[in-house]
């Protein structure tokens, strides 16, 4: 079988994904799990290949597929940065994030913040950070998910990307109705299709009516602009 250009560059990763496990400090071999599906990785990587950032942002990494795609591509550009935030990559995750990255040998391109996304991402907004590119796949309560692209909108400037994971999710799908009504910002494709599977058929239906697609999401920003004091408009 033919292997792409993302499973050829990063030996880590694509053991992960072929064997569906991962490896801690101590050589225990446990399941793989919240990572993103081979096909986002693989959008994810083709378009940092294209797109080039300086500045990668994520919120997010659990056993670090993500993070592998995203630096990955970055490595072969020969140029970025990537700072990842997961408040529980010590803990929950047992680093297995962070060792990943480091038996990869990107650790030198890389960053982890352990704290909260509510607390890092104004940290990083009053240290005058500015970001390229950001992938949102944090805690997906609406409050969350909104504050995170709330600060995350104010390191980005206008041509910069956002995507979303996991938008069929009722609070994320909200959120993304915010981005396109509350701010000035266009959806992108990257050759992902659409995806409104569901185990029940009248959920398909729903969501197809809703727009409630699976795959990840991608918005580029096309203002830098705030709405005035008053405005609201429904979402």
């Amino acid at each position: 079988m033919i292997q792409s250009e993302l499973l050829r560059s990063n030996d880590v990763l694509r053991d992960a994904l072929a064997t569906h496990l991962v490896t801690d400090a101590a050589g225990a071999r446990i399941p793989l799990s919240s990572n993103i599906p081979l096909a986002y990785a693989e959008a994810l990587f083709a378009f940092i290949r294209r797109e080039r950032p300086a500045n990668v942002l994520e919120v997010g990494m659990a056993h670090g597929i993500s993070t592998l795609a995203i630096l990955s591509a970055l490595r072969l550009a020969g140029s970025g940065r990537l700072t990842s935030i997961d408040p529980h990559q010590s803990s929950y995750w047992r680093s297995i994030g962070t060792l990943n990255v480091d038996r990869a040998g990107l650790a030198d391109i890389h960053e982890h913040i352990e704290k909260v996304s509510s607390s890092a991402l104004p940290w990083l907004v009053d240290r005058g950070t500015t970001i390229d590119f950001a992938y949102i796949d944090g805690w997906h309560t609406f409050d969350y998910a909104l504050l995170d692209f709330w600060y995350i909108d104010r390191m980005l400037p206008v041509g910069g990307v956002v995507t979303f994971n996991d938008c069929d999710w009722h609070a994320v799908h909200k959120v993304i109705k915010f981005v396109l009504t509350h701010r000035k910002y266009e959806e992108i494709s990257v050759g992902l299709p659409k995806d409104f599977a569901s185990t029940n058929p009248l959920g398909r239906i729903r969501r197809r009516l809703t727009g409630r697609n699976a795959a990840d999401r991608y918005f580029r920003k096309v203002a830098d602009w705030e709405p005035r004091y008053d405005y609201f408009k429904n979402f």
